[in-house]
């Protein structure tokens, strides 16, 4: 499997940095000028234009622009093939039926912070990095690097430079605990498990709210296209760049934590992005990071050897875990009380109950612990 190690660089000369601004600036043009090829072919002869076309350009370019053949031609080619990709998504996206499908658009120069060298172009000597056509830096090892390394990533973020480098690695499977789990997530907790168990929500956007405010006030103040502004702009990316990172620093942990004790864990097939069309949520959905965290989950699980599953969200929480009886319950009700059999409990604990019952058909272990009790009559029926 591959692997990500990401590092910032140390100290980078400004030889350096401009050597990086140019080429960000040479693939970005490339990839806009690809695009409007691709656009302006269908809408006037219908025709599609491939990557292995678009390739084959490079080389007609690089005489006609020196800004072109100062760029590797391994980063041209990954950037023509991060297009592909797009449009690659995109028609997966359509093939689904998504009505917004999302259209490949073009990039300026705050959505553009990062090339690839594919293949070559690059090496790591002790903890200094070569990039061809750029130069040299060194890097902050902060971990060592494991396996072979395939490719080799420059990203610009708002409090400096750092390489992403892929490898191939081997596998490191957890040791088995034979126990399985079902996870909902919500907002009053960021997840309830089916055993009862609870994970706090920690709610990183709110807590920065106020450092968020005041550095968004600073850039109002300043004058447009002025030299205070930009530097006010760039401190209130870095605001932002914090919570980001401990959304990733929380998910990674969470998840981990999950896969140490349970071998196969099974989770909602959520749709978020029609939930925070609920305007009243949408905020407190954006700021859990369910999807985030839920892909950090698939991805660990596929490392440690484990298993998630995904089912069906509809009625998890309306459904009683214990006779199957569906009650329509408001977001304000956070007890489940089922009329028919008398179950009690929170519902989401109610829901992570179901959760599980819905993975057993799809061939999730059905092996409970000595101390973990028995879900429901009606889940037992389904072989739980």
């Amino acid at each position: 499997m591959r692997k990500a190690y990401r590092y910032k660089l140390r100290r980078p000369s400004k030889a350096f940095v401009a050597k990086c601004e140019s080429a960000l600036e040479v693939c970005r043009e490339l990839y806009n000028a690809a695009l409007q090829e691709r656009r302006d072919a269908w809408k006037l002869n219908r025709q599609s234009v491939s990557f292995a076309e678009q390739c084959a350009q490079l080389p007609q370019i690089k005489p006609l622009r020196p800004d072109v053949a100062e760029v590797h031609s391994q980063v041209l080619q990954a950037t023509l093939r991060r297009l592909q990709r797009s449009f690659e998504n995109f028609f997966r996206r359509v093939k689904a039926g998504d009505k917004e499908a999302g259209f490949p658009r073009f990039k300026s120069r705050l959505r553009f912070d990062s090339f690839t060298y594919s293949q070559s172009g690059f090496r790591i000597e002790g903890d200094k990095l070569y990039l061809s056509k750029i130069g040299s830096c060194r890097v902050h090892l902060s971990r060592e690097i494991a396996g072979t390394i395939k490719t080799c990533s420059i990203k610009r973020e708002a409090d400096g430079w750092y390489v992403i480098l892929t490898a191939e690695v081997e596998a490191k499977p957890l040791p088995k605990t034979g126990a399985t789990v079902g996870v909902d997530v919500g907002l009053e907790n960021f997840a309830t498990l089916s055993n009862g168990a609870t994970i706090a929500n920690p709610r990183h956007l709110k807590a920065a709210e106020r450092r968020l405010k005041t550095a968004q006030r600073s850039v109002s103040r300043k004058k447009k296209r002025g030299a205070n502004r930009r530097k006010a702009v760039k401190l209130l990316a870095r605001q932002h760049l914090k919570v980001k990172r401990q959304r990733q620093d929380f998910a990674h942990k969470e998840s981990l934590n999950l896969l140490r004790q349970y071998d196969e864990i099974a989770v909602e097939d959520l749709n978020i992005t029609g939930m925070v069309k609920n305007h009243h949520l949408a905020q407190a959905i954006n700021d859990a990071a369910w999807g985030a965290f839920l892909q950090t989950l698939e991805s660990k699980a596929e490392e440690a050897a484990k298993r998630v599953w995904k089912v069906p969200a509809a009625y998890t929480s309306q459904e009683c875990s214990g006779c199957g009886h569906r009650m329509c319950k408001t977001l304000a009700e956070r007890e489940h009380r089922c009329s028919e059999c008398g179950l009690q409990l929170h519902r989401d604990h109610n829901a992570a109950l179901n959760i599980k019952a819905r993975a057993a058909p799809l061939g999730m272990s059905t092996v409970r612990l000595a101390n973990e009790p028995r879900i429901s009559i009606y889940n037992a029926a389904l072989g739980v």
